[in-house]
């Protein structure tokens, strides 16, 4: 059996997929568009788990999955938002502070033991993003409060960050139904489909609610069809490789998390050349920081 620390390589090479391909298309278009038309495509590849599929978990469970579900939809969407708005090598690395956030509510929610190396992790994660925002110039003592002036007035910082808190509850959603040693662990096949349709109704109600409804959809398929669907191959195939590994009773939530985020580094350096972002090799420093960080998290 392949052990679950090198089944992570694969989300992490195609998440590096799945960041460029998003900012690629959101040059163009719509947050709101890409979330719905991205959302139906993959609950259409997740009914190819079908026949591995197992629903036969207690009934209360749907409720809990649509919860994440919940998180998950609004999570995308700020991703989205800020993703078009930023720069990939400056919101690329701001995805590390999802182990951090996993770790605290793990502590307060799951009683999780938040060590040494866990605060020595977040530490080093709130430096790397102290030293993204910072602007290269001849004196540093001028920047110094510039990062926390960029962070602060920046709604598309908070949009990221928001999402990230999203996520991490999620995550620790994911760790109760999935958790293999437990006797009433649900099927991960199952959680796939279920999650993803219902993220998939999410995001239909949400672009009828805030955007222009099915005229918006047809555009989105029409303008962009082909890269939201390789940018949702790459991702279904990430999740499930993912949600599989988090089944696995060997494999800490944190861990699983801070791995997922090495994609960062490469998102930064392959994505910033792509777009030709600015101070690229300070912000690619500073992500290789952040990730090396979210990894001391778990040592």
């Amino acid at each position: 059996m392949v052990e679950w620390y090198i089944l992570m390589l694969i989300p992490i090479a195609l998440g590096t997929v799945v960041a460029i391909t998003e900012k690629k298309t959101l040059m163009k278009e719509h947050a709101m568009e890409l979330s719905a038309v991205f959302a139906l495509m993959i609950a259409g590849l997740s009914l190819i788990l079908l026949p591995f599929a197992d629903f036969s978990f207690p009934t209360y469970y749907w409720l809990i999955i649509y919860i994440a579900s919940v998180f998950g939809a609004v999570a995308f969407l700020f991703i989205a938002k800020a993703v078009r708005h930023l720069e990939l090598s400056k919101s690329s690395p701001l995805f590390t502070f999802n182990p951090v956030i996993t770790a605290v509510l793990a502590w307060l929610i799951l009683k999780e033991n938040l060590g040494t190396s866990q605060i020595i992790g977040i530490i080093i994660i709130f430096a790397g993003s102290y030293f993204l925002e910072m602007k290269p110039k001849k004196s540093y003592i001028k920047e110094l409060l510039t990062p926390f002036k960029a962070m602060i007035k920046s709604k598309y910082v908070h949009f990221m960050l928001f999402a990230m808190f999203l996520y991490s509850l999620t995550a620790l959603i994911d760790r109760y139904l999935l958790n293999s040693a437990n006797a009433g662990a649900i099927n991960p096949f199952s959680y796939i489909i279920i999650i993803h349709f219902f993220i998939a109704i999410n995001m239909l109600a949400m672009i009828h609610i805030f955007h222009d409804g099915w005229k918006g959809i047809k555009h989105g398929f029409k303008s962009a069809g082909g890269w939201i669907f390789l940018m949702a191959v790459a991702l279904f195939a990430s999740r499930s490789v993912q949600t599989y590994v988090v089944s696995l009773p060997a494999a800490k939530i944190a861990l699983v998390t801070a791995m997922k985020r090495g994609s960062t580094v490469f998102t930064t350096i392959l994505g910033g050349e792509i777009f030709h972002d600015k101070h690229l090799l300070q912000r690619s420093l500073a992500a290789l920081g952040m990730v090396i960080g979210a990894i001391i998290m778990v040592i």
